[in-house]
């Protein structure tokens, strides 16, 4: 496997440094180039097309979330932004995300000084899992394919504008056609005419090369639809069984995500309806400050009520509660469909601040609860001991598809007795169509 090749953008020369110490450290990563704004960024993607770029988000002359946006227009590459710990920062770095950005990681230089093996690990395994996404490999191959089937066309309309122009003011001027038919002994007694019409042939060449480049792109990319499509259609063959038919009364919907769910979560909850009949409660793998504002934002763009989740709260159908960064939330029922949440410190040797499997987990101890659970995009496993418990007490698991996973990580542990495999944008449909009534 080749390395990943990594562009580093920000305005800090002291930050750069630093970041290319600690992606030096990993053999499987190679930082093929520095850029001290976005406008440097986006002209040093065009041309180097790097795996993945991180990106600050406040720089002079271009700033990270246009630069973001430019990018995702002629070169989609995973973007792993770094934000200040403010609320200004959490608030662009959300926009960021939002701009096409597939994940952020704070600037705590306190953070990395006190525990810099792990950042360091950390830092470079999601790279290396970002460097790796077949989404944005797709979207890479399509915007490609596509810019070159306009060059192609471009230069052809720009040579077929010329031909006409010469044919009406140059003597004798004839196109390739006319001259092929020319008998044999006067077919070639005018040398710029032959080199015109060589000239034309390679372009319409190019042209159709171009458009062939196109084609492949596009077989690739129903190819690996066509593959996803069987994966799912076997684990639903698999596991009919497992689901009791006609069974729509959940009773909560659950939902873990990581890295790219910022995004899923949005493409999600924007689309429900405000008479959805249960309390919505999500995991997101985030840090404190960010949790408040996502959930603001989210708010903002959904019919649904959206907040950040509080302790000791009662859950009500139609709200949403995201789990309050850096801490842990379960869920807790003393008799059907009065639920309470509890914010509690994480035990430290816990990883994942909400985590997914905590949450799932104290929803599989609620007696004679129905969940719906769902598990998007996301790095690692975290949610699969958690869905595993409630769906051997008959809850329902759902996991997002590889082919619109930012990363393919935390799906595809729950894929083996996940009922539905679905991607992102049938999502929110499947939730309508299939629970509420």
């Amino acid at each position: 496997m080749s390395a990943v090749k990594v562009l580093i953008v920000d305005d800090s020369t002291f930050y750069r440094k630093r970041l290319k110490e600690m992606f030096d450290t990993d053999p499987e990563i190679d930082v093929v180039g520095e850029a001290a704004n976005g406008k440097i960024a986006v002209e040093m993607t065009r041309t180097l097309k790097p795996d993945v770029i991180t990106m600050d988000v406040e720089m002079p002359v271009m700033g990270g979330i246009e630069a973001v946006k430019k990018i995702m227009e002629i070169c989609p590459t995973p973007v792993l932004m770094f934000s200040s710990l403010t609320e200004e920062g959490a608030r662009e770095t959300l926009e960021a995300l939002s701009s096409g950005a597939s994940d952020y990681l704070p600037k705590d230089f306190a953070g990395i000084a006190r525990r810099k093996t792990q950042v360091v690990q950390d830092l470079c395994a999601k790279v290396k899992a970002l460097g790796s996404s077949i989404m944005y490999r797709s979207r890479r191959l399509a915007a490609e394919s596509s810019d070159q089937g306009a060059v192609a066309v471009s230069r052809t309309q720009t040579n077929e504008s010329s031909s006409r122009r010469l044919r009406g003011s140059t003597p004798g001027f004839m196109t390739p056609a006319e001259l092929k038919s020319r008998p044999a002994e006067s077919r070639w007694d005018n040398s710029r005419q032959t080199q015109k019409a060589i000239q034309a042939m390679s372009n319409v060449e190019a042209r159709l090369e171009a458009l062939i480049n196109r084609k492949k792109a596009e077989l690739n990319a129903l190819t690996n639809l066509k593959k996803s499509q069987e994966i799912r259609n076997e684990v639903l063959q698999h596991h009919k069984s497992s689901v009791p038919e006609g069974s729509t009364d959940y009773q909560i919907l659950a939902i873990g995500s990581s890295t790219g769910g910022p995004n899923a979560l949005q493409v999600i909850i924007s689309e429900l309806p405000e008479t959805i009949p249960f309390p919505i409660v999500v995991a997101q793998h985030m840090t404190a400050l960010f949790t408040k504002s996502f959930a603001e934002r989210l708010n903002k763009l959904s019919r649904l009520n959206v907040k950040e989740a509080e302790d000791g709260e009662q859950l009500k159908p139609g709200w949403v509660y995201i789990a309050p960064g850096g801490r842990q939330i379960t869920v807790t029922s003393r008799y059907p469909r009065n639920f309470r949440i509890s914010v509690i410190d994480s035990p430290p040797e816990v990883y994942y601040r909400p985590s997914v499997d905590i949450l799932m987990g104290s929803l599989s101890r609620c007696a004679g609860l129905k969940v719906l659970a769902i598990i998007l995009t996301g790095m690692g496993q975290d949610g699969k001991m958690g869905c595993k418990l409630l769906h051997d007490k008959g809850s329902e698991i759902w996991a997002q598809d590889e082919m619109t996973s930012v990363i393919y990580g935390m799906p595809k542990a729950v894929a083996g007795f996940a009922s539905r495999i679905l991607p992102l944008q049938d999502i929110a449909g499947e939730i309508v169509g299939t629970i509420v009534k």
